[in-house]
Protein backbone atom coordinates (compact mmCIF):
# COMPACT_ATOMS: atom_id res chain seq x y z
CA UNK A 1 0.00 0.00 0.00
CA UNK A 2 1.67 3.42 -1.09
CA UNK A 3 2.08 6.23 1.25
CA UNK A 4 -0.68 8.81 0.97
CA UNK A 5 1.61 12.17 -0.15
CA UNK A 6 0.10 15.59 1.25
CA UNK A 7 0.42 18.61 -1.13
CA UNK A 8 2.29 21.80 0.66
CA UNK A 9 0.78 24.07 -1.99
CA UNK A 10 -2.20 24.68 -0.11
CA UNK A 11 -0.17 25.45 3.13
CA UNK A 12 1.70 27.94 1.61
CA UNK A 13 -0.61 29.26 -0.36
CA UNK A 14 -2.90 30.03 3.02
CA UNK A 15 0.27 31.16 4.51
CA UNK A 16 0.49 33.80 1.62
CA UNK A 17 -3.23 34.54 2.09
CA UNK A 18 -2.98 35.52 6.06
CA UNK A 19 0.39 37.60 5.85
CA UNK A 20 -1.25 39.73 2.52
CA UNK A 21 -4.78 39.84 5.40
CA UNK A 22 -2.54 40.92 7.59
CA UNK A 23 -0.90 43.41 5.81
CA UNK A 24 -3.79 45.02 4.81
CA UNK A 25 -5.20 45.02 8.44
CA UNK A 26 -2.29 46.12 10.29
CA UNK A 27 -1.60 48.74 7.71
CA UNK A 28 -4.18 50.47 6.00
CA UNK A 29 -4.36 52.76 4.74
CA UNK A 30 -0.53 53.11 4.49
CA UNK A 31 1.94 55.06 5.64
CA UNK A 32 3.08 58.44 3.99
CA UNK A 33 6.18 60.68 4.32
CA UNK A 34 7.42 64.28 3.04
CA UNK A 35 7.97 62.17 -0.47
CA UNK A 36 4.40 60.12 -0.51
CA UNK A 37 2.68 63.22 -0.13
CA UNK A 38 4.10 65.48 -2.54
CA UNK A 39 3.83 62.84 -4.95
CA UNK A 40 0.04 62.15 -4.24
CA UNK A 41 -0.44 66.19 -4.65
CA UNK A 42 0.92 65.92 -7.79
CA UNK A 43 -1.05 62.82 -8.97
CA UNK A 44 -4.33 64.44 -7.48
CA UNK A 45 -4.28 67.89 -8.97
CA UNK A 46 -2.01 66.90 -11.93
CA UNK A 47 1.13 69.34 -11.50
CA UNK A 48 4.77 68.66 -10.81
CA UNK A 49 6.13 70.23 -7.74
CA UNK A 50 9.19 68.19 -7.22
CA UNK A 51 12.01 66.04 -9.10
CA UNK A 52 10.35 62.54 -8.02
CA UNK A 53 9.50 60.46 -10.65
CA UNK A 54 6.45 61.46 -12.62
CA UNK A 55 4.90 57.88 -13.04
CA UNK A 56 5.04 57.66 -9.42
CA UNK A 57 2.20 60.43 -8.76
CA UNK A 58 0.56 59.78 -12.05
CA UNK A 59 0.05 56.14 -10.90
CA UNK A 60 -0.93 57.72 -6.79
CA UNK A 61 -3.51 60.00 -8.82
CA UNK A 62 -5.09 57.02 -11.09
CA UNK A 63 -5.53 55.13 -8.17
CA UNK A 64 -6.54 57.77 -5.63
CA UNK A 65 -9.28 58.96 -8.28
CA UNK A 66 -10.74 54.87 -7.78
CA UNK A 67 -10.93 55.60 -4.13
CA UNK A 68 -9.19 58.37 -2.79
CA UNK A 69 -6.07 58.15 -0.60
CA UNK A 70 -3.70 55.51 -0.97
CA UNK A 71 -5.47 52.73 0.03
CA UNK A 72 -5.36 51.13 -3.41
CA UNK A 73 -1.72 51.75 -3.76
CA UNK A 74 -1.02 49.76 -0.86
CA UNK A 75 -3.13 47.05 -1.47
CA UNK A 76 -1.44 46.83 -5.16
CA UNK A 77 1.89 46.69 -3.74
CA UNK A 78 1.13 44.02 -1.27
CA UNK A 79 -0.96 42.56 -4.16
CA UNK A 80 2.08 42.37 -6.24
CA UNK A 81 4.54 41.16 -3.96
CA UNK A 82 2.10 37.97 -2.77
CA UNK A 83 0.85 37.29 -5.76
CA UNK A 84 4.30 36.59 -7.20
CA UNK A 85 5.18 34.77 -4.57
CA UNK A 86 2.07 32.55 -5.08
CA UNK A 87 3.40 32.11 -8.45
CA UNK A 88 6.24 30.06 -7.66
CA UNK A 89 5.11 27.14 -6.99
CA UNK A 90 3.87 26.67 -10.75
CA UNK A 91 7.59 26.92 -11.41
CA UNK A 92 8.44 23.60 -10.09
CA UNK A 93 7.16 20.09 -10.26
CA UNK A 94 6.66 19.49 -6.42
CA UNK A 95 6.39 21.97 -3.30
CA UNK A 96 7.84 20.88 -0.49
CA UNK A 97 6.65 21.01 2.84
CA UNK A 98 9.66 24.02 3.50
CA UNK A 99 7.36 26.14 1.53
CA UNK A 100 5.03 26.85 4.39
CA UNK A 101 7.94 26.55 6.68
CA UNK A 102 9.87 28.98 5.39
CA UNK A 103 6.68 31.29 4.21
CA UNK A 104 5.75 31.53 7.85
CA UNK A 105 9.14 32.74 8.98
CA UNK A 106 9.86 35.30 6.03
CA UNK A 107 5.99 36.87 5.89
CA UNK A 108 6.98 38.30 9.67
CA UNK A 109 9.75 40.04 8.17
CA UNK A 110 9.28 44.21 8.55
CA UNK A 111 10.20 44.23 4.96
CA UNK A 112 6.75 42.36 4.54
CA UNK A 113 4.55 42.83 7.14
CA UNK A 114 5.01 46.78 6.99
CA UNK A 115 7.29 48.03 4.05
CA UNK A 116 4.35 47.43 1.20
CA UNK A 117 2.02 49.79 3.35
CA UNK A 118 4.46 52.86 2.82
CA UNK A 119 3.95 54.94 0.01
CA UNK A 120 7.43 55.11 -1.39
CA UNK A 121 8.43 54.76 -4.98
CA UNK A 122 10.99 52.56 -3.89
CA UNK A 123 8.53 50.61 -2.76
CA UNK A 124 6.11 49.66 -5.92
CA UNK A 125 10.05 49.83 -7.62
CA UNK A 126 10.70 46.74 -5.98
CA UNK A 127 7.52 44.66 -5.66
CA UNK A 128 7.13 45.67 -9.80
CA UNK A 129 10.67 43.96 -10.36
CA UNK A 130 9.71 40.86 -8.64
CA UNK A 131 6.72 40.44 -9.94
CA UNK A 132 8.09 41.04 -13.40
CA UNK A 133 11.13 37.95 -13.16
CA UNK A 134 8.12 36.02 -11.37
CA UNK A 135 5.87 36.59 -14.46
CA UNK A 136 9.04 36.03 -16.40
CA UNK A 137 10.38 32.86 -15.04
CA UNK A 138 6.31 31.53 -15.80
CA UNK A 139 6.73 32.85 -19.31
CA UNK A 140 9.85 30.55 -20.00
CA UNK A 141 9.72 27.75 -16.89
CA UNK A 142 8.94 24.95 -19.97
CA UNK A 143 10.81 24.73 -23.45
CA UNK A 144 8.77 21.79 -24.62
CA UNK A 145 5.41 24.34 -24.87
CA UNK A 146 4.96 27.47 -26.10
CA UNK A 147 5.64 30.81 -24.81
CA UNK A 148 2.48 32.14 -22.86
CA UNK A 149 3.02 35.71 -24.26
CA UNK A 150 0.15 37.16 -21.78
CA UNK A 151 2.87 36.55 -19.05
CA UNK A 152 5.77 37.98 -20.75
CA UNK A 153 3.68 41.11 -21.85
CA UNK A 154 2.60 41.80 -18.46
CA UNK A 155 6.17 41.29 -16.80
CA UNK A 156 7.66 43.90 -19.80
CA UNK A 157 5.10 46.50 -18.44
CA UNK A 158 6.03 45.94 -14.63
CA UNK A 159 9.39 46.08 -16.11
CA UNK A 160 8.73 49.14 -18.07
CA UNK A 161 7.07 50.32 -14.63
CA UNK A 162 9.77 49.77 -12.74
CA UNK A 163 12.38 51.64 -14.81
CA UNK A 164 9.82 54.87 -14.19
CA UNK A 165 9.82 54.92 -10.90
CA UNK A 166 13.81 54.52 -10.63
CA UNK A 167 15.95 55.65 -13.28
CA UNK A 168 19.31 53.16 -12.59
CA UNK A 169 16.04 50.35 -12.59
CA UNK A 170 16.24 49.80 -16.17
CA UNK A 171 19.64 47.96 -15.38
CA UNK A 172 17.25 44.98 -14.46
CA UNK A 173 15.90 44.80 -17.63
CA UNK A 174 19.07 43.46 -19.14
CA UNK A 175 19.77 40.42 -16.57
CA UNK A 176 15.84 39.82 -17.57
CA UNK A 177 16.71 39.36 -21.01
CA UNK A 178 19.68 37.49 -20.87
CA UNK A 179 18.08 34.77 -18.67
CA UNK A 180 15.09 34.71 -21.31
CA UNK A 181 17.42 33.79 -24.03
CA UNK A 182 19.40 31.64 -22.27
CA UNK A 183 15.90 29.64 -20.66
CA UNK A 184 14.87 29.59 -24.50
CA UNK A 185 17.71 27.89 -25.96
CA UNK A 186 17.20 24.61 -25.34
CA UNK A 187 18.55 22.08 -27.62
CA UNK A 188 18.06 24.89 -31.06
CA UNK A 189 20.76 27.06 -29.65
CA UNK A 190 20.74 30.77 -29.00
CA UNK A 191 19.45 32.23 -32.00
CA UNK A 192 15.95 31.73 -30.85
CA UNK A 193 16.36 32.83 -27.61
CA UNK A 194 17.85 35.93 -28.52
CA UNK A 195 15.41 36.91 -30.83
CA UNK A 196 13.00 36.37 -28.10
CA UNK A 197 14.72 38.40 -25.64
CA UNK A 198 15.78 40.94 -28.46
CA UNK A 199 11.91 41.52 -28.75
CA UNK A 200 11.00 41.43 -25.12
CA UNK A 201 13.22 44.46 -24.76
CA UNK A 202 12.30 46.09 -27.28
CA UNK A 203 8.47 46.41 -26.22
CA UNK A 204 9.58 47.07 -22.35
CA UNK A 205 11.70 50.04 -24.42
CA UNK A 206 8.13 50.69 -26.44
CA UNK A 207 5.98 50.78 -22.71
CA UNK A 208 8.70 52.93 -21.03
CA UNK A 209 8.30 55.46 -23.85
CA UNK A 210 4.30 55.45 -23.76
CA UNK A 211 4.25 55.07 -20.03
CA UNK A 212 6.45 58.13 -19.71
CA UNK A 213 4.30 60.54 -21.96
CA UNK A 214 1.38 59.25 -20.41
CA UNK A 215 2.45 60.25 -16.89
CA UNK A 216 3.43 63.78 -17.99
CA UNK A 217 0.87 66.17 -16.38
CA UNK A 218 -1.29 67.66 -19.10
CA UNK A 219 -0.58 71.08 -19.80
CA UNK A 220 2.36 71.38 -17.52
CA UNK A 221 4.41 73.49 -19.84
CA UNK A 222 8.05 72.91 -19.64
CA UNK A 223 9.66 70.02 -20.24
CA UNK A 224 9.92 67.32 -17.29
CA UNK A 225 13.18 68.53 -15.66
CA UNK A 226 13.40 66.16 -12.89
CA UNK A 227 16.51 64.38 -14.04
CA UNK A 228 18.61 67.24 -14.14
CA UNK A 229 17.60 68.41 -10.89
CA UNK A 230 18.96 64.98 -9.47
CA UNK A 231 22.53 65.39 -11.17
CA UNK A 232 22.75 68.59 -10.15
CA UNK A 233 22.27 67.86 -6.53
CA UNK A 234 24.44 64.83 -7.28
CA UNK A 235 27.44 67.06 -8.62
CA UNK A 236 27.37 69.79 -5.74
CA UNK A 237 27.45 66.99 -2.89
CA UNK A 238 30.34 65.40 -4.85
CA UNK A 239 31.94 68.41 -4.86
CA UNK A 240 31.33 69.44 -1.51
CA UNK A 241 32.68 66.48 -0.30
CA UNK A 242 35.69 66.12 -2.08
CA UNK A 243 36.06 70.03 -0.59
CA UNK A 244 35.55 68.80 2.72
CA UNK A 245 37.72 65.88 2.09
CA UNK A 246 40.38 67.73 0.61
CA UNK A 247 40.51 70.74 2.49
CA UNK A 248 41.04 73.69 0.28
CA UNK A 249 40.62 72.23 -3.12
CA UNK A 250 39.83 74.62 -5.31
CA UNK A 251 36.49 75.51 -7.39
CA UNK A 252 37.57 77.60 -10.36
CA UNK A 253 34.31 76.89 -12.30
CA UNK A 254 32.35 77.94 -9.11
CA UNK A 255 34.42 80.76 -8.61
CA UNK A 256 34.45 82.20 -11.89
CA UNK A 257 30.21 82.81 -11.41
CA UNK A 258 30.36 83.27 -8.03
CA UNK A 259 33.48 84.22 -6.19
CA UNK A 260 31.33 84.49 -2.57
CA UNK A 261 29.93 80.95 -3.02
CA UNK A 262 32.78 79.06 -4.12
CA UNK A 263 34.46 80.37 -0.59
CA UNK A 264 31.84 80.11 1.32
CA UNK A 265 31.93 75.84 -0.20
CA UNK A 266 35.70 75.35 1.36
CA UNK A 267 35.18 77.09 4.07
CA UNK A 268 32.05 75.72 5.41
CA UNK A 269 32.59 72.02 3.56
CA UNK A 270 33.83 70.16 6.21
CA UNK A 271 30.21 71.23 8.38
CA UNK A 272 28.43 70.99 5.36
CA UNK A 273 29.19 67.62 4.35
CA UNK A 274 28.06 64.28 6.19
CA UNK A 275 28.47 60.99 3.85
CA UNK A 276 25.53 59.24 5.41
CA UNK A 277 23.27 62.19 3.55
CA UNK A 278 23.25 65.50 1.17
CA UNK A 279 20.33 67.06 3.52
CA UNK A 280 22.70 69.09 5.33
CA UNK A 281 24.63 71.04 2.87
CA UNK A 282 20.54 72.09 1.45
CA UNK A 283 19.98 73.00 5.44
CA UNK A 284 22.81 75.75 5.31
CA UNK A 285 20.37 78.79 4.70
CA UNK A 286 23.23 80.35 2.73
CA UNK A 287 24.58 77.84 1.21
CA UNK A 288 21.08 77.71 -0.59
CA UNK A 289 21.28 81.24 -1.20
CA UNK A 290 24.94 81.24 -2.92
CA UNK A 291 24.72 78.24 -4.88
CA UNK A 292 20.97 79.49 -6.69
CA UNK A 293 23.73 82.38 -8.31
CA UNK A 294 25.57 79.11 -9.28
CA UNK A 295 24.36 77.35 -13.01
CA UNK A 296 24.11 73.55 -13.84
CA UNK A 297 26.56 73.93 -15.92
CA UNK A 298 29.14 75.36 -13.74
CA UNK A 299 28.70 72.80 -11.02
CA UNK A 300 28.69 69.61 -13.97
CA UNK A 301 31.99 70.91 -15.26
CA UNK A 302 33.52 71.13 -11.51
CA UNK A 303 31.83 67.76 -10.97
CA UNK A 304 33.67 66.32 -14.07
CA UNK A 305 37.17 67.68 -13.02
CA UNK A 306 36.95 66.34 -10.19
CA UNK A 307 36.07 63.00 -11.97
CA UNK A 308 38.80 63.31 -14.56
CA UNK A 309 41.44 64.59 -12.76
CA UNK A 310 41.20 63.46 -9.40
CA UNK A 311 39.70 60.44 -9.68
CA UNK A 312 40.85 58.83 -6.00
CA UNK A 313 39.51 61.86 -4.56
CA UNK A 314 36.04 60.65 -6.54
CA UNK A 315 36.40 57.19 -6.07
CA UNK A 316 36.65 57.66 -1.87
CA UNK A 317 34.00 60.16 -1.82
CA UNK A 318 31.90 58.05 -3.70
CA UNK A 319 32.90 55.15 -1.51
CA UNK A 320 31.84 56.69 1.66
CA UNK A 321 28.59 57.29 0.52
CA UNK A 322 28.16 53.64 -0.56
CA UNK A 323 29.14 52.26 2.35
CA UNK A 324 26.25 54.24 4.40
CA UNK A 325 23.87 52.86 1.93
CA UNK A 326 24.89 49.29 1.70
CA UNK A 327 25.52 48.89 5.08
CA UNK A 328 23.85 51.27 6.67
CA UNK A 329 26.29 51.57 9.91
CA UNK A 330 24.01 53.36 12.16
CA UNK A 331 20.60 52.33 10.86
CA UNK A 332 18.71 54.28 13.06
CA UNK A 333 19.83 57.35 11.01
CA UNK A 334 18.87 55.74 7.75
CA UNK A 335 15.31 56.12 7.85
CA UNK A 336 14.64 51.92 8.61
CA UNK A 337 10.91 52.59 7.58
CA UNK A 338 7.64 55.17 8.84
CA UNK A 339 4.29 54.87 9.94
CA UNK A 340 1.42 56.91 9.92
CA UNK A 341 1.04 60.04 7.52
CA UNK A 342 3.69 63.10 7.71
CA UNK A 343 4.15 65.83 4.80
CA UNK A 344 3.71 69.74 4.25
CA UNK A 345 0.75 71.79 5.98
CA UNK A 346 -0.29 72.72 2.74
CA UNK A 347 -0.39 69.60 0.63
CA UNK A 348 -1.53 67.83 3.39
CA UNK A 349 -4.92 70.55 3.87
CA UNK A 350 -5.24 70.47 0.06
CA UNK A 351 -5.46 66.74 0.31
CA UNK A 352 -7.82 66.64 3.09
CA UNK A 353 -5.22 64.35 4.99
CA UNK A 354 -4.54 64.93 8.60
CA UNK A 355 -0.96 64.00 9.77
CA UNK A 356 -1.04 60.98 11.84
CA UNK A 357 0.23 58.63 14.12
CA UNK A 358 -1.96 56.59 16.19
CA UNK A 359 -0.92 54.08 18.88
CA UNK A 360 -1.31 51.10 16.28
CA UNK A 361 1.81 53.05 14.15
CA UNK A 362 3.52 53.46 17.32
CA UNK A 363 3.06 49.57 18.17
CA UNK A 364 4.02 48.67 14.18
CA UNK A 365 7.21 50.70 14.26
CA UNK A 366 7.96 48.82 18.09
CA UNK A 367 7.32 45.51 15.87
CA UNK A 368 10.39 46.78 13.60
CA UNK A 369 12.62 47.55 16.36
CA UNK A 370 12.65 44.20 17.48
CA UNK A 371 14.65 43.33 14.20
CA UNK A 372 17.11 46.45 13.82
CA UNK A 373 20.98 45.77 14.15
CA UNK A 374 20.33 42.23 13.20
CA UNK A 375 20.45 40.01 10.05
CA UNK A 376 17.15 40.85 9.00
CA UNK A 377 17.69 44.64 8.64
CA UNK A 378 20.90 43.90 6.87
CA UNK A 379 21.88 44.74 3.13
CA UNK A 380 24.84 42.99 3.11
CA UNK A 381 23.03 40.03 4.79
CA UNK A 382 20.70 39.67 1.79
CA UNK A 383 23.74 40.03 -0.77
CA UNK A 384 25.07 37.43 0.68
CA UNK A 385 21.80 35.53 0.36
CA UNK A 386 21.10 37.01 -3.39
CA UNK A 387 24.24 35.70 -4.32
CA UNK A 388 24.11 32.24 -2.45
CA UNK A 389 20.93 31.45 -4.00
CA UNK A 390 22.27 32.73 -7.63
CA UNK A 391 24.57 30.50 -7.51
CA UNK A 392 22.86 27.36 -6.11
CA UNK A 393 20.05 28.07 -9.25
CA UNK A 394 22.76 28.33 -11.83
CA UNK A 395 24.01 25.35 -10.66
CA UNK A 396 20.58 23.46 -11.51
CA UNK A 397 19.60 25.64 -14.39
CA UNK A 398 15.93 24.97 -15.15
CA UNK A 399 15.06 27.49 -17.13
CA UNK A 400 12.81 29.27 -14.31
CA UNK A 401 16.02 28.94 -12.39
CA UNK A 402 17.53 31.05 -15.03
CA UNK A 403 15.20 33.71 -14.50
CA UNK A 404 14.98 33.79 -10.70
CA UNK A 405 19.09 33.90 -10.69
CA UNK A 406 18.60 36.78 -13.31
CA UNK A 407 16.53 38.55 -10.44
CA UNK A 408 19.62 37.58 -8.18
CA UNK A 409 22.27 39.60 -10.28
CA UNK A 410 19.95 42.36 -10.96
CA UNK A 411 19.23 43.37 -7.69
CA UNK A 412 23.03 42.86 -7.10
CA UNK A 413 23.79 45.20 -10.10
CA UNK A 414 21.03 47.51 -8.72
CA UNK A 415 22.60 47.91 -5.31
CA UNK A 416 25.60 48.30 -7.28
CA UNK A 417 24.89 51.32 -9.25
CA UNK A 418 24.23 53.59 -5.69
CA UNK A 419 28.03 53.94 -5.98
CA UNK A 420 28.12 55.84 -8.32
CA UNK A 421 24.64 57.60 -7.18
CA UNK A 422 24.31 57.28 -3.40
CA UNK A 423 23.13 60.76 -2.02
CA UNK A 424 21.96 58.96 1.62
CA UNK A 425 21.66 55.85 3.51
CA UNK A 426 18.19 56.00 3.65
CA UNK A 427 17.29 52.30 3.94
CA UNK A 428 14.56 52.07 1.57
CA UNK A 429 16.57 52.64 -1.18
CA UNK A 430 18.48 48.75 -1.73
CA UNK A 431 14.96 47.44 -0.43
CA UNK A 432 14.61 45.52 -4.00
CA UNK A 433 17.81 43.79 -2.62
CA UNK A 434 16.32 42.55 0.02
CA UNK A 435 12.73 41.36 -1.41
CA UNK A 436 15.35 39.67 -4.36
CA UNK A 437 16.74 37.58 -1.53
CA UNK A 438 13.35 36.64 0.06
CA UNK A 439 11.52 35.90 -3.31
CA UNK A 440 15.17 33.71 -3.77
CA UNK A 441 14.69 31.48 -0.17
CA UNK A 442 11.00 30.98 -1.04
CA UNK A 443 11.75 29.71 -4.36
CA UNK A 444 14.19 27.75 -2.84
CA UNK A 445 12.34 26.29 -0.15
CA UNK A 446 9.31 25.38 -2.60
CA UNK A 447 11.98 22.69 -4.36
CA UNK A 448 15.05 22.53 -2.38
CA UNK A 449 16.49 19.79 -4.47
CA UNK A 450 19.74 20.73 -6.94
CA UNK A 451 18.74 18.23 -9.60
CA UNK A 452 17.74 19.16 -12.74
CA UNK A 453 13.98 18.17 -13.35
Amino acid sequence: MGRIQFDARPAYWLTLAGGYGLLLYWNLPGHLTVDSVLALHEGRFGVRTTWNPAFFGWLLGVLDRVHTGTALAVGLAGGLLFGAWALLPALRPRTSWLAPIAAVGLVALPQVMIYPAIVWKDVQFAVSAVAGFALLAFGVRDRSHGTPWLSLAFAALLFAAAGLLRQNGLILALPAALAIAWARSGHRGWPRGLVLAGGWLAVVACLTFVLSAVAQPQGAGAPDDAGSKGLRILGTYDVVAASALQSGRPTPHIDAESPEAGAYLRQQAHRLYSPERVDQIGQDPKMGELMRTVSSEAIRAEWLDLIRDQPGLYLRVRALAFGQVVGTPVIDRCLPATVGVEGPAEALKALKMPRRLTQEDRKLFNYLTWYLDTPAMSHLAYAAVALLVGVLLLLRRDPADLVIAGLMAGALGFAASFFAISLACDYRYLYLLDLAAITGLLYLAIDPRLRRT
